[in-house]
């Protein structure tokens, strides 16, 4: 695992232009630095060992042979069977016992082909000498972040890419005015929602892309496009446990092979526990960590506990309170643009428990996309057998009790999710597109009260679409389900599980982004995997092998932290004093925002997603002195 970055063209002082790059990347690699340089491109490469510990894998990593060179961030699962493969077929020598090597000889032999044999985690810059040009890829799910931007010098176009934005911002001429679209995407959604980024002209690679950088022209390739899997097919395989069973287990399997020792991530939920159990049954020395909290609403740490004796294994916890809060600005500004899932802190805090321990954790990324195990598609599909209501007299009713129902600062408050069902109806949105209405922390109508008027005029023409409106031939949950790996998955969970892991030297591996079993789930049919009423059906199918009943047939709790309670006191007068500070004044109607902390603080009234939301765009406008 590592941090990557460079730039085309010979542009000078091109090594202060790295180095200034790689010193935003060293927590993702504190342990080797490598830096290539000629006219014609700048390499950065730091590296956190985890596969052939040995100087010989450090990169920028060189092909003697073909004159290629190469800076990789990530792990490719299958690099064995494919060096076999190339061993055989091809008569190809190795020299390190690396991924990386089989990245670049994999380049040599097969040419852009080469991406979609790789199962794994990647973001890869190749340069490409014989053809002069510089070639971007990234895996297909997103699990590894590469931004890139372009510049000119001397009249022609160049580029620039980076693991992330904070190193990207350090390349030539780079733009650091902000992209509004972006900003409007992000109140809504809380991430952003699109490819482009927080800069005007930065720009996220998108999954199963890519990039192609010759002649100062640009080509876009998709190795990998999520929709082809979600359409209708003519026949639609049988699930069988047996052969589902395999291919969990072979990506488990892949996913435990490291040079250094391998924990994971246990929460006590379905997700983690069978990767857990999976993991033992293969043999792993495998220890588990866990976060819990002091607010027992949110603490799951018992669960976790429950799940470690039953299986076995080793359990560590750390129990997160307001005296360990001191670090949130490092925390937000470590994504390199505003992020406000408040399961950012504890992924945070659990990541840098862990790091303690071991440089691999294993995590149930992806679970519950891929066995539709959101309480979204509950409420989408009782609001497809209940939409007919909208204008009879129970709906009626239950727009007027929605203002009247109990609310509760904690983590599962059932009364605030049947207010957010009511609300769905008020909307005004075809059923098609509901789905995404479960998402938001801010509608067109909430922007409108929450922001500055002059700057709500500025932004209020601006579209913002969360879910691809293509409509496929596919039914209604398979779509929901295809945009929550395109949208929630790619730019919210992921970029949060990298971030966090990363800023604390940690790479973490999820075992149900294996390519392998996304394509066996996409073969089955809809109605066999999808029930609104048994989430996860399938995979609790798997599970009756490998855990105790107890905790299959517990209900999903996610894994939040208790922000608003915090924004009533920890982060209270950070808030305050944040509004008042020039650069965020011409954003929000301040008054407004008083009156929301006012009443988060006074009532039962739950405002911490939207106000975590404001906290997190103004610590990183005012650590930035951006201004609008």
């Amino acid at each position: 695992m590592c941090g990557i970055c460079g730039f085309t063209s010979s542009i000078s002082d091109k090594k202060i232009y790295l180095n200034r790059m790689l010193n935003q990347l060293t927590s993702r690699g504190p342990d080797a630095e490598g830096i290539y340089s000629d006219y014609n491109v700048n390499f950065g490469h730091k590296r956190l060992s985890i596969i052939d510990l040995n100087s010989r894998s450090n990169q920028p990593f060189l092909d003697k042979q073909t004159g290629n060179i190469l800076v990789f961030n990530g792990e490719i699962y299958n690099f064995k069977k494919i060096k076999q493969d190339l061993i055989e077929q091809k008569k190809c020598v190795f020299l390190t016992t690396s991924d990386t090597e089989v990245v670049l000889k994999s380049y040599a032999y097969y040419g852009l082909d080469c991406f979609s044999k790789f199962d794994g985690m990647f973001a890869i810059a190749i340069w490409d000498a014989k053809n002069a040009k510089l070639i971007l890829a990234r895996d297909r799910f997103g699990e590894k972040p590469l931004y890139y931007n372009f510049f000119f010098n001397d009249g022609k176009r160049q580029i620039s890419f980076a693991s992330n934005l904070n190193s990207l911002k350090y390349s030539p001429k780079f733009n650091h005015a902000i992209n509004k679209k972006s900003l409007k995407s992000y109140l809504i959604n809380n991430y952003v929602n699109n490819f482009e980024t927080f800069y005007e002209g930065s720009y996220n690679l998108e999954p199963g892309s890519i990039l192609i950088f010759q002649n100062n022209q640009i080509t876009n390739k998709k190795y990998f496009e999520i929709s082809n899997y979600f359409k209708k097919k003519n026949k639609y395989k049988k699930f069988n446990s047996e052969e589902f069973n395999e291919i969990l287990v072979k990506s488990v399997k892949s996913r435990l092979v490291s040079d250094v020792d391998v924990g994971i991530f246990l929460s006590g939920g379905l997700d983690s526990s069978i990767i857990t159990s999976v993991a033992k049954n293969l043999g792993a020395n495998i220890k588990s960590y866990t976060l819990g909290f002091n607010e027992a609403s949110y603490d799951e740490s018992k669960k976790a506990k429950f799940v470690s004796d039953s299986l076995e294994i080793k359990n560590e916890k750390f129990i997160i309170d307001e005296n360990d809060l001191n670090d949130i600005d490092k925390i937000i500004l470590s994504f390199g643009e505003p992020i406000a899932d408040t399961s950012i802190i504890p992924t945070y805090f659990l990541s840098k428990f862990a790091s303690k321990k071991t440089k691999v954790c294993l995590g149930g990324d992806g679970g519950d996309e891929l066995f539709f195990g959101y309480d979204t598609y509950t409420a989408s599909r009782t609001y497809d057998i209940f939409k007919n209501l909208k204008t009879g007299y129970l709906f009626k009713n239950l727009k007027f009790l929605k203002n009247y129902l109990p609310m509760k600062k904690t983590k599962v408050n059932y009364f605030y999710a049947i207010q957010r069902f009511i609300e769905s109806f008020d909307d005004n949105r075809k059923n098609f597109f509901v789905h995404e209405f479960w998402r938001e922390i801010n509608n067109e109508s909430s922007l409108r009260n929450i922001l500055n008027k002059d700057f709500y005029n500025e932004i209020s023409d601006i579209k913002i679409h969360h879910y691809n409106i293509e409509k496929f031939e596919t039914d209604i949950n398979s779509h929901r389900n295809m945009c929550d790996f395109e949208f929630f998955l790619e730019r919210d969970i992921l970029v949060k599980s990298d971030r966090c892991s990363m800023a604390n030297s940690l790479e973490l591996r999820s075992p149900f982004l294996s390519y392998d079993l996304f394509n066996y789930m996409s073969e089955l049919d809809p109605k066999d995997k999808f029930d609104a009423f048994n989430k996860k059906k399938i995979l609790k199918k798997i599970a009756k092998k490998y855990l105790p009943k107890k905790i299959i047939n517990q209900k999903k709790r996610g894994f939040n932290a208790p922000v608003s309670n915090w924004l009533n006191s920890r982060f209270k007068n950070t808030l305050k004093d944040l509004l008042y500070s020039d650069n965020i004044k011409s954003i929000f109607n301040i008054s407004r925002i008083e009156k929301i902390i006012k009443e988060n603080e006074s009532t039962d009234r739950d405002y911490g997603n939207e106000l975590f939301n404001i906290f997190c765009l103004a610590i990183w406008i005012n650590n930035n002195k951006l201004k609008l």
